[in-house]
């Protein structure tokens, strides 16, 4: 009676990870093109009266003692402000989504938030004006509780035991879509549909064939779960899962002073991390004049350093344990937010030089980030008891989703207000120094005293 269980829960699983990796590829395509996508709405409603407009006057002020030209800052601003917009509303609808999955089950929700993307990116394909980008981000971060969903799922199908496993399914597929999702959109950024046709009225911009892409990947999304994805909480489960949804708010609550001080380093290093993620596009469009095309490729290769640290990282922690590895990986990214902030913030007669410096440096991020994340969620599920391994997940994956509301406005702003990414990367390098503190004083879990 038991044989088949074990391939219904690897195909429900593999769902799970695909309908992950989708929605966050369609997510990420607009990664590469916030700079020219706010250049081009900037340009065409500079006018009093806009919605642009009027962020752009409020900029001026803010910014009314900078030297370099706002042109190339409003950018900067702007794509911290949509980031940070969306990440805020991720994290207010993530615990509602999952309570409402709770009770009415974990497919129904999963339709409900793929088809707002759906009409999220079918938006964007037809925005003729910046209010209806903004309106497209809003619309996505609300529907964005679906990656809570679906870890839920994947707690569902796994026991105790295997619930680690069952997260990092969802890891995986996140991480993998940061990286595919940044690199379509920027090939497909220099496509365009044709001038002159019938849709052209209907607001189609230079960015609508990505927009139509995002739509595609979102509508296949929702047509899989729609036809395949199982129900994973049995109605007899609901009354018992009608509880509040674990988030770092309930960091307090947590018995194990360990998964508090890991969940805080988390946070920590998440927000340096989101602050670099959210500039470094606008870096290369003032440095190097990168067109999305160009950053397709530098988010190929900032993904293939990740992927190759998180398969050196099984290596490194057979020999130096987990909390050993995510200190590692600290240091390496304090040097590496140093070596980038080193880089002349304006364009200079060596501009390869300076390519060669800022790829070692990005690399260097990339690749401890590798070695990090996947090493906290593991030291917190090695702290937590049997019992609270999906709770204290939870929490981790809140701590990390905060982090993102955090970094991407507050490096915008230091981007902004001084008009170079120096105190953005200085700031993160310094960001680095209460996390390894924190993380030198955890213990060794008891699984890797007995090992060694």
């Amino acid at each position: 009676m038991s044989a088949p269980v074990a391939p219904a829960q690897r195909r429900t699983l593999g769902l799970i990870f695909l309908t992950v990796f989708m929605d966050i590829v369609g997510f990420s395509i607009i990664i590469p093109l916030f700079p020219h996508l706010l250049e081009y709405y900037i340009k065409q409603e500079g006018a009093v009266g806009t919605l642009v407009g009027s962020l752009s006057a409020a900029a001026e002020w803010l910014g009314r003692d900078t030297v370099l030209d706002k042109h190339l800052l409003l950018p900067v601003l702007f794509g911290g402000i949509l980031s940070s917009l969306y990440s805020g509303l991720q994290f207010v609808f993530s615990p509602i989504w999952g309570a409402l999955s709770d009770r009415i089950g974990r497919r129904r929700i999963l339709t409900i938030t793929l088809a707002g993307n759906v009409l999220s990116y079918v938006l964007w394909i037809f925005a003729a004006q910046f209010w209806v980008v903004v309106l497209t981000r809003l619309v996505s971060g609300m529907m964005a509780g679906n990656i809570a969903v679906a870890s839920a799922a994947a707690a569902d199908i796994t026991d105790e035991k295997e619930r680690t496993k069952g997260m990092a399914v969802v890891g995986i597929a996140i991480g993998l879509g940061f990286v595919f999702g940044p690199v379509i959109g920027g090939l497909a950024s220099s496509l365009q549909f044709t001038h002159g046709t019938v849709l052209g009225s209907f607001g189609l911009n230079p960015f609508s064939v990505p927009a139509a892409i995002a739509a595609s990947l979102a509508l296949l999304n929702f047509l899989l779960v729609l036809k395949f994805f199982p129900e994973t909480l049995a109605p007899e489960r609901r009354a018992s899962a009608d509880a509040k949804r674990p988030s770092i708010f309930d960091l307090a609550t947590v018995r194990s002073s360990a998964v508090r001080r890991t969940s805080f380093a988390n946070l920590v290093y998440q927000v340096a991390f989101t602050g670099m993620e959210n500039t470094i596009v606008f870096l290369t469009f003032a440095l190097f004049a990168y067109s999305p095309r160009d950053n397709a490729w530098l988010f190929l290769f900032n993904g293939a350093c990740m992927i190759f640290a998180q398969g050196l990282a099984r290596q490194l922690v057979k020999r130096m344990g987990q909390r050993k590895v995510i200190m590692l990986g600290m240091v390496i990214a304090s040097v590496a937010f140093i070596v980038v902030a080193q880089i002349p913030h304006i364009p200079v007669a060596d501009g390869n030089g300076s390519k060669t410096v800022f790829y070692l440096g990005l690399g260097l991020i990339s690749f401890a980030t590798g070695l990090i994340l996947p090493s906290v969620s593991a030291l917190v599920s090695l702290y937590s008891d049997a019992s609270e391994q999906g709770r204290n997940l939870g929490i981790l994956r809140s701590a990390g989703s905060l982090a993102r509301v955090i970094g991407p406005i507050t490096a915008a702003l230091l981007y902004f207000r001084f008009g170079s990414h120096f105190w953005v990367y200085v700031g993160g390098a310094f960001l680095m120094l209460p996390a390894i503190w924190v993380v030198r004083g955890l213990p060794e879990p008891e699984s890797e005293r007995l090992k060694a």
